[in-house]
């Protein structure tokens, strides 16, 4: 005998889980009068041609974005297919397999602009009931109207996962997601692989593995040195208008340190307030990464000397400044920083030496306080 539980399904890419997706499913609980949400993550939407990140990855978010909603289920039966599978399929599949609960399926209102093309649409719309929620004021409202579609309304940021792998409105954006994703490193290919040219694209990535594992025997959480590394130019290529702007609106005062070191603060600064990382330590460590600081603190030591001996770095010697680092990471860093300081001399004259290199040469070298 049938029970009628509400079940709504809710599918989707989830590339990333955002907080209108959390909305939309809450909306169904809290409102609509379903007993429980089945998250679906789709292994590939029909209409893309890939996914940005891992199945796994998108569980993980998933997860953490809904660990406090009892009445969320996460469902997996799209992702073990390992093929695109249409909603169709999906919603007949759980039909047969539960045909005691009253099913449903949500989409946003953007979905009525190809709605009709879906697979089986005919067999569809009369198989399922739809819960659309109104996303945007522009759709096709004569859609809703031919099939009888409800809109419902819910508490909307108009965020998409598009806007987030591009660093667009991440404050309204779940924090814990936002941290998850800055601290995997995630969407790398959209937001920082297009912003500089493939060889420092794979300096950075370099950089990342190098800091990955000075920090596995100093101590420190390789991941957190992974990102702080692969993080570190993430300016580099930026126009010096474009980073004029930056040190002029977060430290006017760095604009007298030479322009070539300029990226690694206003590197740190997108990273604080554009990407949202909230760990200092790493933001701390990309500021410094350059020319360094008085008191560097072993992360900081770290990503500065990852930067130096990364594995496709070359010059003469470095090969002796790898060892040095591994063997002591203290004494690697002053020899390294005592190289950087005698090269720019060598090269560019002492005028060169910014005030900060020249603190930072003074207090590690010279031990003046």
């Amino acid at each position: 005998m049938k029970n009628n539980k509400k079940i709504a399904l809710f599918g989707g890419s989830f590339d990333p889980v955002h907080t209108d997706h959390f909305n939309m499913a809450k909306t169904c609980h809290d409102k609509l009068g379903y007993e429980e949400v089945w998250i679906i993550p789709t292994f590939l939407n029909p209409f893309k041609s890939s996914t940005k990140t891992s199945n796994e990855e998108r569980l993980n978010l998933l997860n953490l974005i809904f660990e406090d909603e009892n009445y969320i289920k996460i469902n997996q039966f799209e992702m073990n297919n390992q093929r695109v599978t249409t909603t169709f399929e999906t919603v007949s599949h759980f039909k047969k397999m539960y045909p005691e609960y009253d099913f449903s399926f949500v989409i946003g209102s953007d979905n009525l602009d190809r709605l009709e093309e879906w697979n089986n649409f005919d067999e569809l719309i009369n198989l399922v009931d739809f819960i659309v929620f109104e996303r945007s004021n522009e759709y096709k409202k004569d859609v809703a109207i031919k099939y009888s579609l409800p809109i419902y309304h819910f508490d909307n940021n108009f965020l998409s996962s598009t806007k987030i792998r591009n660093l667009e409105e991440l404050n309204l954006l779940t924090p814990k997601v936002n941290d998850y994703i800055n601290y995997h490193l995630l969407y790398l290919q959209t937001r920082m692989k297009p912003f500089m040219d493939e060889e420092r694209y794979q300096h950075c990535l370099n950089v990342g593995e190098m800091a990955a594992k000075l920090a596995e025997i100093n101590d420190i959480d390789p991941q957190q040195a992974k990102v702080a590394g692969t993080l570190h130019d993430i300016t580099k290529r930026w126009s010096e208008e474009k980073q004029t702007l930056y040190i002029n609106k977060y430290e006017k005062a760095l604009l007298v340190e030479p322009k070539p070191v300029w990226h690694s603060y206003t590197g740190a600064f997108h990273l604080k307030y554009d990407w949202l990382i909230r760990d200092e330590e790493i933001i701390n460590a990309v500021y410094n990464h350059t020319v360094g600081c008085e008191k560097m603190s072993t992360l900081d030591m770290i990503v500065f000397c990852a930067d130096k001996i990364s594995s496709e770095r070359d010059y003469k010697d470095v090969e002796y400044y790898r060892e040095e680092c591994f063997k002591n990471l203290k004494n690697g860093f002053i020899k390294l920083l005592i190289n950087q300081y005698e090269v720019a001399i060598k090269t560019h004259g002492i005028d060169s030496i910014g005030d900060k290199l020249l603190k930072t040469y003074n207090f590690y070298v010279k031990g003046e306080k």
